[in-house]
């Protein structure tokens, strides 16, 4: 089964996902892809682990039987990614490593492993890590212990952790052979501290702090981790007060400051990871740039998007898939087309679904924008009165509590003039047009119909200033 199979699997695995959407995770044209999907069906349909589906050009996997996590556990492909990544670990974590035993156990030839080997040494140069050659015992660091070691280690172990259900044989024992400490003990000390210290719950946060702690329990030495203002020193030392109240005095002075300082780095993640923050900085301006947000607009936008930009970028670099399919609405289409050429711009790679998150929390802000106080809706139906209809008026005010939304029957909006139709914001209807500028034709009176019409209101104001740059 090749890598490229493996990879498609991966995909499909995680949910319905269109053909398009496809070909953004992985290089592979169209027709390519349904090749190859035919061939990875054929070796699910034999194993009888399940089968892949298409239906208008979207794949999903149905009947699936067994433990897929068993099922990639006995895979025995390795990538060269994955090969250098397992050399990285190891020799990280034991200061040394034997490349010949290395080889040996993932059945690759000797000028594979050196091959391989060779792009971890040049990688680690330029993190200024050096190593040395000690004749037949192996390749030993230089300096066994430093901050940047540590954070290597942890960005290597959390792709392991994140990506735990599709790990091939000889990553499953890797994992395992690192996997020292009690998971549930932290996972329930984290969460007692996320609710305390009020951050964002993540699984990255959390294997951050438990892959610290795994590569602690292997270290030595005890390392000092930078706190870089006095801002944060203060904030250092409350959270390491809910920490001692959380936690008590069992695991020692040294383990309660180490989940402190953790906890610091996670919540000023945007100070502490520099290629994410200026990354995002850019990000930031040039959205405001393409689509008009000046002022104090500009700084809540900064505020909104952060979390997630933060959490898209780390998709990307962990490589973990959150599928969703594409919007129907034109306008949507536009604003992920309009994000897409800006990350591009950039140089700065994001998988198709996190940019579609991205264009979706900037709709979101705009419609916030638009939405308040003063702004007036007429929805107009022939059932105006009906209990559905009535439950769709519900439902929007839950969206936007600030708007004036009432519903009316045809016969009654007939016989408005022009003046007062053009007091309103916006009309909705599903019966009938007239020349006015603010009237929105919906197929059905429906929550997603009124929505898609909001999104289009929003988006068709910014998009047109856009359009003529």
């Amino acid at each position: 089964m090749s890598h490229t199979l493996i990879t498609l699997l991966k995909i499909v695995l995680h949910g319905d996902i269109h053909l398009d959407e496809i070909a953004k995770y992985i290089d592979l044209d169209v027709n390519s892809i349904d090749r190859n999907i035919q061939i990875l069906n054929g070796y699910l349909k034999e194993k009888g682990i399940g089968e892949i589906e298409r239906s208008n050009n979207i794949y999903s996997v149905k009947k699936l039987n067994g433990d897929v996590s068993d099922f990639f556990s006995k895979l025995d492909i390795l990538s060269s990614k994955e090969r250098q990544d397992i050399y990285c670990i190891r020799l990280l974590l034991n200061g040394y490593i034997n490349l010949e035993k290395e080889r040996q156990q993932m059945g690759v030839s000797r000028t594979t492993a050196i091959k391989d080997f060779k792009k971890v040494r040049e990688y680690l140069q330029e993190q200024e890590i050096f190593l040395e050659s000690k004749n037949s015992k192996g390749i030993f660091l230089k300096e066994e212990d430093n901050l940047k070691i540590r954070y290597i280690l942890c960005e290597r172990m959390m792709k392991l952790f994140v990506d735990r259900d599709f790990l091939s044989r000889q990553r499953k024992e890797l994992l395992l052979e690192i996997n020292v400490l009690d998971e549930i003990l932290y996972l329930n000390t984290y969460t007692k501290l996320i609710e305390k210290l009020g951050i964002r719950k993540s699984i990255f946060s959390f294997y951050a702090i438990y892959s610290m702690a795994i590569i602690d329990s292997f270290k030595k030495n005890r390392i000092e981790y930078n706190i870089e203002s006095l801002d944060q020193e203060e904030d250092f030392k409350n959270i390491l007060e809910t920490v001692k109240l959380e936690i008590g005095e069992n695991p020692g002075k040294e383990i309660q400051e180490f989940l402190a300082i953790v906890f610091l780095q996670v919540k000023y993640l945007m100070k502490f990871d520099r290629e994410i923050s200026d990354s995002y900085e850019k990000f930031h301006e040039k959205v405001s740039i393409r689509l008009h947000i000046e002022g104090k607009n500009k700084e809540i936008l900064r505020e909104y998007l952060k979390s997630c930009y933060t959490i898209s970028f780390l998709n990307n670099r962990y490589g973990v898939l959150w599928v969703r399919k594409r919007p129907l609405s034109e306008k949507c289409l536009q604003m992920i087309e309009t994000i897409e050429k800006i990350l591009k711009e950039l140089g700065i790679n994001m998988i198709y679904s996190d940019i579609m998150r991205l264009a979706g929390c900037v709709t979101n802000f705009f419609l916030t924008e638009e939405f308040k106080s003063g702004f007036k809706v007429l929805g107009v139906s022939k059932n105006a009165n009906d209990e559905y209809s009535n439950r769709v008026i519900r439902c929007i005010k839950e969206f936007y509590p600030e708007i004036e939304f009432q519903m009316e029957s045809f016969l009654y909006f007939r016989f408005k003039n022009r003046k007062e139709l053009e007091s309103y914001d916006m009309i909705i209807s599903d019966t009938e047009t007239f020349s006015g500028g603010n009237l929105r034709r919906v197929n059905t009176f429906s929550i997603r119909e009124v929505q898609k019409c909001f999104i289009n209101y929003a988006l068709g104001k910014r998009l047109i200033k856009d359009e003529k740059l």
